[in-house]
């Protein structure tokens, strides 16, 4: 007798792979090919391109690093003007008992050698045999915000295509990038920020380094800073010779908050400037980033607990038990108090008076000198709104897209106290009696 296979049993055993150990059509499953880590040290050394990348070439490029298991993140993290995006590539596991190592690439769009060398800092992390990269990301993690003005280095302009100078828009953020900036530094709360730029510097001096010069930045991250910065210019000394780098000297201009190192520094990250010299070879500039960087990690890496500490004693601070800075304090009576006022208006901040007697335990906020008694009336600037700008940064601006300050409190000599205990305050924007 002849069976017969009933055409929906035939159609069940198809669908359901269930005829022959190949399936229907004696396909295998797929073969999963386990990635490939295919670079040596020596291949950054040997791929450092004689020109320029250009800007769309490095964003693709820098898509593929998605394919490595060893890439955490890789994040669009916003877009330029432009609309092209703007990549941050992250490594590591993020553990808290880990500091996290961030390079920012080429705020300065006609600075672009930085993003060479950040391109291929991170493709050397996602490639790069286990034996070269697994130790160093025990000890530490790592970001790479690979380019940050796609459009300026299309454009070759310093500034982005609204023609801002970024690295100048820390405080005000009028720009998408700079925005991105911020968003991106508080997404991977560094222990350690390198914000890399070239110089048009000529003669002997290759390779600039610079530390923050805020005077608000916690003393563990300033010190923790010149330790980088003295191990970086030696770095860079041992390879290229004495008298090959310098650091910059401390001005009121490269003081403030709207400058990268100085910005991040006051928010509890250790930080650098890099600069390589234009007067150089395209190729050596970008040598003398990659190498300043790979410093910069292996000083971080010999010695995680000293980076992860100092910024630990920066976010710590403030909190319960230590000495925080609640508050500015001034007097109506100081000349400077009027135009400061306006300017804290100005920048949107609200402030108050002291309506009571009671001792405040301050310092001086420039030299340092004690004081408790403050009357009835004393002006109150919180500090939850300020952060730990200093007040002598709260500057007005001279133009929109150039974003250089005039008029500090500073300059003006204002006389103001930095509380160490809470202050009781009323909000009262007319304080002073300022229209």
């Amino acid at each position: 007798m002849k069976t017969t296979v009933p055409v929906s049993l035939i159609f069940f055993i198809i669908t359901t792979g269930c005829i022959g150990p190949g399936g229907f059509f004696g396909d295998d499953e797929p073969e999963i090919i386990p990635f490939e880590f295919d670079l040596t040290l020596d291949d950054l050394w040997n791929d450092i391109p004689l020109n320029q990348t250009s800007a769309s070439d490095i964003i693709n490029m820098t898509y593929e690093f998605d394919k490595s298991p060893r890439v955490t993140n890789l994040t669009e993290i916003g877009y330029s003007i432009n609309n092209q995006p703007l990549l941050l590539v992250e490594f590591g596991d993020y553990d808290p008992a880990v500091p996290t190592v961030y390079f920012v690439a080429a705020q300065h769009g006609n600075e672009p050698a930085s993003v060479d060398s950040a391109y291929l800092l991170a493709r050397h992390f996602a490639r790069a045999s286990p034996e070269e990269i697994d130790p160093i990301l025990e000890k530490i993690n790592l970001a790479v915000f690979v380019m940050v003005n796609p459009d300026g280095r299309d454009n070759g302009t310093r500034g982005n295509s609204n023609g801002t100078d970024l690295n100048r828009d820390h405080m005000k953020l009028l720009e998408p990038e700079g925005k991105v900036m911020h968003e991106a530094f508080h997404k991977v709360h560094p222990s350690v920020t390198v914000d890399m730029h070239e110089f048009g510097g000529v003669g002997t001096i290759i390779f600039q380094v610079a530390a923050p010069q805020n005077p608000a930045t916690h003393q563990d991250v300033l010190a923790a800073s010149y330790v980088l910065e003295s191990d970086v210019i030696e770095a860079i000394n041992e390879e290229w010779g004495f008298g090959s780098v310098t650091n910059y000297p401390p001005t009121t201009s490269s003081q403030d908050s709207s400058i990268h190192r100085n910005h991040f520094a006051v928010h509890g990250s250790v930080s650098l400037l890099f600069e390589s010299a234009v007067s150089e070879e395209y190729s050596e500039r970008v040598r003398l980033q990659s190498w300043a960087a790979l410093a910069v990690i292996d000083e971080v890496a010999d010695d995680p607990d000293y980076y992860l500490g100092a910024r630990q004693s920066s976010d710590e601070e403030g909190q319960e038990g230590n000495d925080i800075v609640h508050a500015y304090l001034i007097e109506c009576s100081d000349p400077a108090t009027t135009e400061t006022l306006r300017i804290l208006m100005d920048h949107g901040f609200d402030v108050g008076y002291k309506p009571d007697e009671e001792s405040v335990t301050s310092i001086h906020y420039e030299t340092f000198l004690p004081r408790s008694v403050f009357p009835n009336g004393t002006v109150v600037i919180p500090m939850d709104q300020i952060g730990w700008r200093v007040l002598g940064e709260l500057m007005e601006y001279t133009s929109t897209k150039d974003q250089h300050y005039t008029n500090s409190p500073k300059e003006r000599g204002q006389d103001a106290w930095r509380a160490l205990e809470p202050v009781n305050y009323e909000i009262d924007n007319n304080v002073c009696n300022i229209d």
